[in-house]
């Protein structure tokens, strides 16, 4: 099974990228130059061949006409030291050896003498000559020497530059990775926490790159859109977490959250054998307000009734619309038995002042309360709540605008509430 490659960094492959384009083009440019250089050497050295072949026609010229070749072959010596020159050979004008002189032999003769063959082509030759009258011909043979080090020396130049020229490039490719690099780094940051954190309120920062700069003005922008996409989606979201447990015209917890909550502080009392109460409260002249006076009145009455239930019981305590003129309200947890009935008390009084309605209009209503206590009434939500709901109807039915404590379930010493 063939392992995923792992990806390489954006710098990384600039930077090899910039690199490799650099050694290549110094590379290139030293070959160039150098063959450029050995052509002209060549020319140069076929020359200088050429002379030094009719320097040693003219050195011979007097040699061969005495037949002394002790003194040719002295006078080809002293030539061929001075001069890079592999071997000289005079012959006489019926082509026969005459004198020859050769260079000692080294390691690299050979290497020299192919490389001058395959340089230089053939060896030069020249006429050697007394009075006009031909003597024979003297053939010199160039040495490579002088070629194989000017290449040696321009390959080792070409190596040091290709060396310098690497090092600078390598800081020049990573400053330019970096200013290339460095924005798009940041960009991936950027879009990994807007996708993975939710964190659309990260920016992009600025780039030295014009296009670089227009895409993170784009993505900021884009973000920017994001957010506002995303602070009114929580702000709807609370608003419907709100409306989902809260009574929209008086602000009072609905009927789920009463269930719920309900419930939770049962949990807890039970937990902690403490003691709760359910007051259920229902309007006695709600019906006929709305009906006499229209909805927006009863409407009114409803939230100032709302308001004055807060005004009587404490900040933990939990009030709830029910629905219609129907409220609720669970106190605890609490050690006075009689705190109840205090509360309902208080309620009931405060019903008494009567209720501006918008038109200027004053009216007056009152409530009927039930009390169910927990556990002498019930020991879970519902029972509580209907036994509440039988002590309100008994009110009801007594004359309403009262309270009265519901029917315990089974009778507990110490429980009594008046």
């Amino acid at each position: 099974m063939t392992r995923p490659r792992t990806p390489t960094g954006l710098a990384n492959l600039l930077q090899r990228a910039h690199l490799r384009v650099t050694l290549l083009a110094i590379a290139l440019v030293g070959v160039s130059l150098l063959v450029v250089a050995l052509f002209s050497l060549r020319a140069y050295v076929s020359d200088n061949l050429q002379l030094a072949a009719r320097m040693a026609a003219y050195n011979v010229e007097a040699p061969m006409v005495f037949g002394d070749r002790d003194a040719a072959r002295e006078a080809l010596a002293v030539l061929g030291h001075s001069q890079p020159i592999a071997a000289i050979h005079a012959r006489d004008t019926r082509n026969a050896h005459f004198v020859s002189w050769e260079a000692p032999t080294s390691a690299l003769r050979a290497l020299e003498q192919a490389f001058a063959r395959f340089a230089l082509g053939g060896p030069s030759t020249a006429p050697v000559q007394f009075h006009g009258q031909p003597l024979g011909t003297v053939e010199v043979h160039g040495s490579g020497r002088d070629l194989l080090s000017f290449i040696g020396i321009g390959l080792l130049c070409v190596l040091l530059c290709v060396a310098l020229s690497g090092l600078a490039a390598l800081r020049m490719s990573r400053r330019a990775s970096r200013r290339i690099a460095a924005p798009l780094q940041e960009l991936a940051r950027t879009i990994s926490a807007a996708r993975q954190a939710r964190q659309f309120h990260v920016r992009v920062g600025g780039a030295g790159i014009t296009e670089l700069q227009q895409l993170g003005d784009d993505f900021n922008a884009l973000l920017a859109e994001l957010e506002r996409w995303q602070a009114q989606l929580r702000q709807e979201s609370e608003s419907l977490e709100y409306l989902a447990r809260h009574d929209p015209l008086t602000g009072l917890a609905n009927r789920r959250r009463f269930q719920q909550e309900l419930e939770e502080r049962l949990l807890a009392a039970s937990l902690e054998n403490g003691r709760l109460a359910v007051l259920f409260i229902d309007g006695d002249d709600f019906k006929t307000i709305n009906d006499e006076l229209g909805h927006e009145a009863g409407d009114e009455v409803l939230r100032v009734t709302a308001h004055r239930l807060r005004a009587q019981v404490r900040d933990n305590d939990l009030i709830a619309r029910l629905g219609g003129d129907e409220f609720a309200v669970v106190l605890g947890p609490f050690t006075d038995g009689e705190q109840a009935s205090r509360v309902a008390g208080d309620i009931l009084c405060a019903m008494r002042n009567p209720i501006a309605l918008p038109g200027g209009r004053l009216v007056n209503t009152t409530l009927s309360i039930g009390i169910a206590l927990y556990p002498r009434h019930g020991e879970d939500a519902a029972s509580l709540v209907r036994a509440a709901d039988t002590a309100m109807y008994r009110v009801k039915q007594g004359g309403r605008n009262d309270f009265r404590v519901a029917e315990p379930i089974r009778p507990t010493l110490g429980d009594s509430v008046s």
